[in-house]
Protein backbone atom coordinates (compact mmCIF):
# COMPACT_ATOMS: atom_id res chain seq x y z
CA UNK A 1 0.00 0.00 0.00
CA UNK A 2 1.34 3.35 -0.82
CA UNK A 3 1.81 5.64 2.10
CA UNK A 4 -1.15 7.90 0.52
CA UNK A 5 -3.33 4.97 0.37
CA UNK A 6 -2.06 4.06 3.66
CA UNK A 7 -2.63 7.58 5.84
CA UNK A 8 -6.54 7.72 3.71
CA UNK A 9 -7.34 3.78 5.14
CA UNK A 10 -5.57 5.09 8.81
CA UNK A 11 -8.27 7.39 8.82
CA UNK A 12 -11.25 5.75 7.19
CA UNK A 13 -10.47 2.69 9.87
CA UNK A 14 -9.93 5.65 12.77
CA UNK A 15 -13.56 6.34 11.82
CA UNK A 16 -14.90 3.22 12.10
CA UNK A 17 -13.32 2.62 15.07
CA UNK A 18 -14.74 5.76 17.01
CA UNK A 19 -18.17 5.19 15.24
CA UNK A 20 -17.92 1.39 16.62
CA UNK A 21 -16.77 2.45 20.30
CA UNK A 22 -19.42 5.57 20.32
CA UNK A 23 -22.41 2.83 19.21
CA UNK A 24 -21.00 0.68 22.37
CA UNK A 25 -21.30 3.28 24.88
CA UNK A 26 -24.51 4.63 23.69
CA UNK A 27 -25.90 1.18 23.54
CA UNK A 28 -24.57 0.47 27.19
CA UNK A 29 -25.30 3.69 28.26
CA UNK A 30 -29.10 3.41 27.04
CA UNK A 31 -29.19 -0.41 28.66
CA UNK A 32 -28.16 1.16 31.92
CA UNK A 33 -30.65 4.03 31.68
CA UNK A 34 -33.79 1.47 30.57
CA UNK A 35 -32.97 -1.17 33.45
CA UNK A 36 -32.96 1.59 35.90
CA UNK A 37 -36.55 2.49 34.67
CA UNK A 38 -37.74 -1.00 34.78
CA UNK A 39 -36.00 -1.30 38.20
CA UNK A 40 -37.27 2.04 39.76
CA UNK A 41 -40.84 1.18 38.57
CA UNK A 42 -40.68 -2.25 40.25
CA UNK A 43 -39.82 -1.09 43.30
CA UNK A 44 -42.52 1.92 43.67
CA UNK A 45 -45.09 -0.28 42.20
CA UNK A 46 -44.10 -3.13 45.29
CA UNK A 47 -44.07 -0.62 48.12
CA UNK A 48 -47.26 0.93 46.69
CA UNK A 49 -48.57 -2.06 46.37
CA UNK A 50 -47.77 -3.64 50.08
CA UNK A 51 -49.28 -0.11 51.68
CA UNK A 52 -52.35 -0.74 49.66
CA UNK A 53 -52.71 -4.14 51.21
CA UNK A 54 -51.78 -3.52 54.12
CA UNK A 55 -53.77 -0.98 54.46
CA UNK A 56 -50.97 1.40 56.79
CA UNK A 57 -52.48 4.31 55.61
CA UNK A 58 -55.09 6.92 55.04
CA UNK A 59 -58.00 6.06 52.01
CA UNK A 60 -56.65 8.85 50.32
CA UNK A 61 -52.89 8.06 50.54
CA UNK A 62 -53.78 4.01 49.25
CA UNK A 63 -55.98 5.55 46.32
CA UNK A 64 -52.95 7.19 45.20
CA UNK A 65 -50.67 4.41 45.60
CA UNK A 66 -52.63 2.42 43.73
CA UNK A 67 -52.61 4.95 40.65
CA UNK A 68 -48.74 5.03 41.35
CA UNK A 69 -48.36 1.15 40.56
CA UNK A 70 -50.80 1.46 37.80
CA UNK A 71 -49.29 4.14 36.27
CA UNK A 72 -45.69 2.19 36.47
CA UNK A 73 -46.95 -0.85 35.33
CA UNK A 74 -48.62 0.78 32.48
CA UNK A 75 -45.66 2.51 31.58
CA UNK A 76 -43.39 -0.70 31.72
CA UNK A 77 -46.01 -2.83 29.96
CA UNK A 78 -46.37 0.44 27.20
CA UNK A 79 -42.86 1.03 26.88
CA UNK A 80 -41.67 -2.27 27.44
CA UNK A 81 -38.46 -0.42 29.64
CA UNK A 82 -36.76 -4.25 30.44
CA UNK A 83 -37.05 -5.61 26.62
CA UNK A 84 -35.38 -2.59 25.87
CA UNK A 85 -32.67 -2.88 28.22
CA UNK A 86 -31.61 -6.15 26.65
CA UNK A 87 -32.26 -5.08 23.30
CA UNK A 88 -29.39 -2.42 23.80
CA UNK A 89 -27.19 -4.89 25.43
CA UNK A 90 -27.43 -7.31 22.44
CA UNK A 91 -26.56 -4.11 20.23
CA UNK A 92 -23.81 -3.47 22.74
CA UNK A 93 -22.28 -6.63 22.29
CA UNK A 94 -22.30 -6.44 18.28
CA UNK A 95 -20.35 -3.32 18.72
CA UNK A 96 -17.84 -4.80 20.89
CA UNK A 97 -17.02 -7.55 18.31
CA UNK A 98 -16.84 -5.53 15.91
CA UNK A 99 -14.40 -3.21 18.03
CA UNK A 100 -12.48 -6.72 18.46
CA UNK A 101 -11.87 -7.67 14.95
CA UNK A 102 -10.31 -4.05 14.25
CA UNK A 103 -8.14 -4.07 16.86
CA UNK A 104 -7.27 -8.10 16.35
CA UNK A 105 -5.70 -6.85 13.08
CA UNK A 106 -3.53 -4.43 14.54
CA UNK A 107 -2.68 -1.17 14.05
CA UNK A 108 -0.46 -1.68 11.14
CA UNK A 109 -1.69 -4.94 9.61
CA UNK A 110 -5.04 -3.64 7.98
CA UNK A 111 -6.09 -3.87 4.18
CA UNK A 112 -8.77 -1.39 2.66
CA UNK A 113 -10.85 -4.23 2.15
CA UNK A 114 -10.56 -4.77 6.06
CA UNK A 115 -11.68 -1.35 6.25
CA UNK A 116 -14.70 -1.61 3.89
CA UNK A 117 -15.81 -4.79 5.58
CA UNK A 118 -15.70 -3.09 8.74
CA UNK A 119 -17.13 0.15 7.66
CA UNK A 120 -19.96 -1.59 6.18
CA UNK A 121 -20.63 -4.14 9.34
CA UNK A 122 -21.28 -0.67 10.88
CA UNK A 123 -23.87 0.21 8.41
CA UNK A 124 -25.74 -3.34 8.98
CA UNK A 125 -25.59 -3.07 13.06
CA UNK A 126 -27.05 0.48 12.69
CA UNK A 127 -29.77 -0.17 10.16
CA UNK A 128 -31.54 -2.34 12.76
CA UNK A 129 -31.05 0.74 15.46
CA UNK A 130 -33.93 2.67 16.81
CA UNK A 131 -33.92 6.21 16.54
CA UNK A 132 -30.74 7.79 18.83
CA UNK A 133 -31.14 10.14 21.73
CA UNK A 134 -28.71 13.35 20.59
CA UNK A 135 -27.16 14.41 23.19
CA UNK A 136 -26.61 10.72 24.53
CA UNK A 137 -25.55 10.13 21.70
CA UNK A 138 -23.01 13.48 21.28
CA UNK A 139 -22.04 12.90 24.85
CA UNK A 140 -20.85 8.69 24.01
CA UNK A 141 -19.19 10.53 20.82
CA UNK A 142 -17.17 12.56 23.25
CA UNK A 143 -16.24 10.19 25.44
CA UNK A 144 -14.92 7.84 22.53
CA UNK A 145 -13.22 10.54 21.34
CA UNK A 146 -11.40 11.12 24.75
CA UNK A 147 -10.84 7.33 24.86
CA UNK A 148 -9.13 6.78 21.79
CA UNK A 149 -7.23 10.34 21.82
CA UNK A 150 -9.05 11.38 19.10
CA UNK A 151 -10.40 14.73 18.68
CA UNK A 152 -13.95 15.01 18.42
CA UNK A 153 -15.16 16.87 15.17
CA UNK A 154 -17.91 18.58 17.13
CA UNK A 155 -18.23 19.50 20.87
CA UNK A 156 -21.27 20.22 22.72
CA UNK A 157 -21.74 23.07 24.56
CA UNK A 158 -21.68 23.73 28.31
CA UNK A 159 -24.97 24.16 28.45
CA UNK A 160 -25.85 20.86 26.36
CA UNK A 161 -23.41 18.98 28.51
CA UNK A 162 -25.54 20.06 32.02
CA UNK A 163 -29.36 19.04 30.15
CA UNK A 164 -30.65 16.08 32.15
CA UNK A 165 -30.76 13.16 29.04
CA UNK A 166 -34.41 12.12 29.16
CA UNK A 167 -34.70 9.02 27.08
CA UNK A 168 -38.46 8.89 25.93
CA UNK A 169 -38.78 5.69 24.56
Amino acid sequence: MEESEHTYQWARRNEVMVRALTNRLYQQERQRIMEWREGAIKATSLIAGSAAIARIADPMVLSWAGAVVVLGTTLSLVFGFGSKARDAAKRATEWAMLDRDIHAVGPTEFTAEQVNTWAARCNEIEAGEPAANALLLQRSYERACAAIGAQPSVVSGWLSRLKPIIAIP
